[in-house]
């Protein structure tokens, strides 16, 4: 009877030694949140999220809570914090990742819409009523339009490729396009890729402008150089130099036409019918790859003469 007592007497003075519930980890506590979001009661997970947010040290359940804040913000209609909820969530992200590019999407979409509404394209024909970006489905709508006018702006950046004056400006335009159609597609998947297709064809020919009038000029001059240095068996300091100069200057068309073969492997297969066009801009580029090589050969060969002796 002592004994039961004295148990009595603990339990009533300290209830936790008699039965004390395991605190919950970052992970049961993330989706606690969760649960609280997919019930609908956003107040309450945007409030529990940004407790828990300024409390963990768990870097993944960190992210993991900014998105069930961004999203409660959203679906509460709190339109401004939200935008910013989106915004913080972005740089949690890998940049370039269809998370981050749509997170900032989002935030660009609630930024322009200070009150939520939103009016769908099929509005201006009579067809749907304008919703609030509360709603998934608008707000798919919303950054389908955003994925289009970055299109749009991506059909001027691939026109201006050819007035690019250098084979090294082409080829890192021309991945900075595809790049950036990928990431227009975490926007709006079914963005045609016929835009993928005219940006290589336009950068291919290009590539094929700006290198052939670099290679008619170097071939004569290197012609003449090598008549010159064969004719005496010895290569001045000045000659040397000015083979070194179209050496480096080759090198870098070389460069670029590897970095659009490999920014052309990128491009959806589903661009080319038949793949004719494609095989063809890859020959292309090969073509203009092997004749900088040989004449890269030549100049290495030439600024070796008299060293051989």
């Amino acid at each position: 009877m002592k004994h039961i007592a004295m148990l009595l007497l603990v339990a009533a003075v300290c209830p936790a030694a008699v039965a004390a519930p395991a605190e919950q980890g970052p992970r049961e506590r993330v989706q606690a949140l969760r649960t609280d979001l997919d019930a609908g009661k956003f107040q309450e997970a945007a409030a529990a999220a940004r407790a828990f947010i300024g409390g963990t040290r768990d870097d993944q359940a960190r992210t993991e809570a900014m998105e069930i804040l961004a999203v409660a913000l959203r679906k509460q209609g709190d339109w401004r914090p939200a935008a910013k909820a989106y915004a913080d969530l972005k740089e949690r992200y890998e940049k370039g990742s269809a998370a981050c590019v749509r997170a900032e999407a989002t935030a660009e979409v609630l930024l322009a819409s200070p009150k939520g509404v939103y009016l769908p394209g099929s509005a201006f024909s009579g067809g749907a009523a304008a919703g609030t970006l509360a709603d998934d489905k608008v707000l798919e709508e919303a950054l389908g339009r955003v994925g289009e006018a970055r299109a749009e702006k991506l059909k001027v950046a691939a026109a201006d490729l050819k007035k690019a004056v250098s084979s090294k400006e082409i080829a890192a335009k021309f991945a900075e396009i595809i790049a950036a159609l990928q990431s227009v597609r975490y926007l709006k998947a079914d963005l045609p890729t016929t835009q993928d297709r005219e940006a290589a064809e336009a950068a291919g020919a290009a590539l094929d402008r700006v290198e052939k009038d670099v290679v008619a000029k170097l071939k004569p001059k290197i012609a003449e150089l090598e008549q010159t240095i064969t004719a005496r068996h010895t290569v001045s300091a000045a000659q040397r130099k000015q083979l070194a100069d179209y050496q480096d200057g080759l090198g870098q068309i070389s460069a670029a036409e590897e970095s659009f073969r490999a920014t052309l492997g990128k491009v959806p297969k589903e661009s080319w019918a038949g793949g004719a066009a494609w095989v063809g801009l890859g020959a292309g580029s090969g073509k203009r790859s092997g004749e900088c090589t040989q004449l890269t050969n030549t100049c290495r060969l030439l600024q070796a003469v008299g060293s051989w002796r």
